[in-house]
């Protein structure tokens, strides 16, 4: 019986932190079909017709699987450096080491800091196509970068 109470609750915590995180999502500032906010660095690379992948990380303290994060994209930008740039924010936020470019970006896209890294997938018209909260799979990155591109795979 303890072992099914515990299951029980397991599955509640679980069930409970995607419900939550869906729930941040509707009220982010930022929409998948909406035109995404740009700070002069993301303009930059808007104007080159690049496809921006915007990871915003959690302070080093918190942030969850936020190094399996960095090593997949890492891996992930050679393939696709004609078409897409990636871009890390954050990941700093102890006592005066956060730049002013975070500040924006966080406020910008309605970032809080909560354990979990947000990408933001941004198309070449500017159009935000995907929101990802925490890790996703090589397989997930690519089929968002490959459906933007128009790339079978």
């Amino acid at each position: 019986m303890p072992n099914l109470l515990l299951a029980a609750l397991l599955i509640l915590f679980l069930t409970g932190n995607a419900f939550a995180a869906q729930e941040m999502l509707k009220t982010s500032k930022v929409k998948v079909g909406e035109k995404a906010p740009l700070t002069e660095m993301l303009k930059k690379t808007n104007e080159e017709k690049k496809i921006i992948v915007l990871v915003i990380l959690s302070n080093p303290m918190q942030c969850n699987h936020c190094d399996e994060l960095m090593s997949l994209l890492e891996k992930e930008a050679e393939p696709y450096k004609n078409d897409a740039a990636f871009i890390t924010a954050g990941g700093q936020d102890m006592i005066g080491s956060i730049d002013q470019e975070t500040l924006e970006l966080k406020r910008l896209y309605g970032f809080v800091t909560m354990g979990d890294a947000w990408t933001f997938i941004v198309d070449r018209q500017g159009i935000l196509k995907k929101i990802y909260m925490g890790l996703y799979t090589r397989e997930e990155l690519e089929a968002a970068l490959n459906e933007i591109i128009g790339r079978k795979e």
